[in-house]
């Protein structure tokens, strides 16, 4: 400051800062509307009789002493975010971490976010590297619902007719064992016979087998390659008779088989198709009684090895009007109403029936010695399904992967259903929207091997080609190396992850695999509620329903 004399005063001079009339006031650059923030382009910051401009933490001031520019720490410290990305921000950095991680910002690493453990799913949460997914129980009915969280009831799309009637015997009511057992003592003049009307699209197997107390003396009769056959044995005759028509055609026929003097007649509607002629007669009387006992649908102990040629016991069909030794129902109706599952349905097509309840399981060799390849897996489907949702067709291996399936799902397409081939959990391909679940049966087929994958539907046939698929099938190859076991309409127990789709299958199918047509009766096993050769048809609204 310096100061000016004058007449009778003075005029102080102030150095640059500085005002008032003894420049006693510091002037606020800062805040000079006439240079907004001093000219700083971030911080000012008033002194006394000046001021400077500074920059917030993660800038640096230019050369001009105004200016300020970021500073680049991913650039400067490339690893300041030790694995994790760093990203450059104004005045700062940010480590980024995969969705499904969160960053520690301690040990400088991306640690994943358990999703589980906050309730992501209404049923079943599986929590993986950077992820997680939900699943529903589908052997309870469930399916995933499109929020990919929440679970819905897996919705009919095609109602069937399940009616059934207590005068209708079912013969396939178990996979193993008999489905009923009577025992007779009559008077000792009395002979074998037996009338009932039968029905079956089944080619093969015991309608029923009757045997002496001392089992010495028996006579089966069976269906075999879709005629009659009855095959006796007593004290001097031991014989096998086929005969007669066709007999497996979904048709009711009035069957009667009676024992004669010298012979056993079989009479299909009155009209006699065998007689086999015997010595003496078929069950020795004892005590003044006759004494046998029956079996429907299979027969007792192990006693295949007695048999002139034996014969699969397991025979899908329906049996009513019975009377047996002329003793009319002889209570087995009685039996039959307290037991719901020994009911036969009223109207019933050719095929399979899977009720979204069980499994059957299978030992097939896919190895091909002939092919380069090593292994062939050809599928053919015929298939009605009654529900959207469900596996039809699964190879497991030992260790409970899955690694091929082919499955059912509702999809996004109203009224329309997509097919889904699989390798453990990948999806390697999806037919979208098809309309199954109609009145009228879906042919699919599918070819795989090491190297290719062959499609083929009523819209389109193709080969599947891309780079993940290969990644797939390496995977299926190396499972297919070992031992895996062939299930159909589901799933066994393996995780709920070990395949896109868990549910049971639900609706008629016939499976064909490496050109033979599966048979049912002939799995390793079954569950009692899967019909091998009985498929219900589809319900048919009257005016009254």
């Amino acid at each position: 400051m310096s100061c000016k004399d004058g007449r009778a005063t003075f005029t102080c001079i102030c150095k640059p800062g500085w005002q008032g009339e003894k420049c006693e006031f510091d002037i606020n650059e800062c805040k000079d509307p006439s240079n907004l923030n001093g000219g700083c382009s971030q911080i000012c910051d008033n002194t006394p009789g000046s001021y400077h401009c500074s920059c917030k933490s993660g800038f640096v001031m230019l050369s001009n002493k105004k200016d300020c520019k970021d500073v680049d720490e991913c650039s400067l410290k490339p690893s300041i975010c030790g694995i994790a990305v760093c990203k450059n921000v104004p005045g700062d950095y940010e480590c980024e971490c995969p969705e499904g991680y969160r960053y520690n910002l301690k040990s400088k690493s991306c640690e994943d976010i358990d999703e589980c453990s906050e309730n992501m799913c209404a049923q079943l949460c599986v929590n993986y590297p950077g992820g997680y997914s939900c699943y529903c129980d589908g052997k309870k009915g469930f399916k995933l619902a499109q929020d990919q969280k929440s679970c819905e009831a897996v919705p009919v799309c095609l109602p069937l007719n399940l009616d059934t009637k207590s005068e209708l015997l079912y013969l396939a009511e178990q996979f193993a064992g008999v489905v009923l057992y009577l025992k007779f003592r009559l008077p000792e003049i009395s002979r074998f016979t037996a009338e009932f009307d039968f029905r079956t699209y089944d080619s093969e197997g015991v309608v029923l087998y009757a045997e002496s107390i001392d089992h010495s003396a028996w006579i089966l009769i069976a269906v075999r390659d879709g005629k009659f056959e009855v095959q006796l044995k007593n004290e001097q005759t031991s014989k096998i008779t086929t005969g007669g028509g066709i007999i497996n055609n979904g048709v009711w026929h009035t069957v009667s088989v009676e024992e004669l003097e010298h012979s056993v007649s079989l009479k299909i509607a009155k009209e006699a198709v065998m007689n086999i002629n015997k010595l003496g007669p078929l069950f020795k009387p004892e005590h003044g009684f006759l004494e046998t006992k029956v079996y429907f649908a299979g027969f007792p102990r192990k006693v295949e090895s007695q048999f002139i040629k034996p014969i699969n016991p397991r025979l899908d069909g329906c049996i009513r009007g019975w009377n047996l030794m002329k003793q009319g129902a002889s209570g087995v109706k009685e039996i039959i109403q307290e037991k719901q599952n020994k009911h036969c349905l009223v109207t019933v097509e050719k095929g399979s029936y899977y009720p979204g309840s069980g499994i059957a399981k299978f030992i097939i060799d896919y190895n091909n010695v002939s092919s380069a390849e090593g292994w062939y897996v050809n599928v053919s489907l015929n298939i009605r399904p009654s529900m959207g949702t469900g596996v039809m067709l699964a190879l497991v291996s030992h260790n409970n992967t899955v690694p091929f399936a082919v499955s059912l799902v509702d999809s996004t397409s109203e009224k329309s259903q997509d097919i889904l081939l699989s390798v453990e959990k990948t999806v390697v391909y999806r037919i979208q929207a098809l309309s199954l679940c109609s009145d009228q049966q879906s042919h699919l087929e599918f070819r795989v091997n090491r190297r290719n994958l062959e499609v083929s539907t009523p819209l389109k046939m193709e080969t599947i080609s891309h780079e993940d698929l290969q990644k797939q099938l390496a995977i299926l190859d190396k499972a297919m190396q070992g031992e895996v076991v062939t299930y159909l309409g589901g799933l066994p127990d393996v995780p709920f992850s070990a395949a896109p789709a868990n549910a049971f299958y639900n609706g008629c199918m016939e499976v064909n695999i490496n050109g033979v047509l599966l048979d049912l009766d002939e799995a390793i096993s079954k569950h009692n509620d899967i019909r091998a050769h009985s498929c219900p048809s589809v319900w048919k609204k009257t005016k009254s329903s």
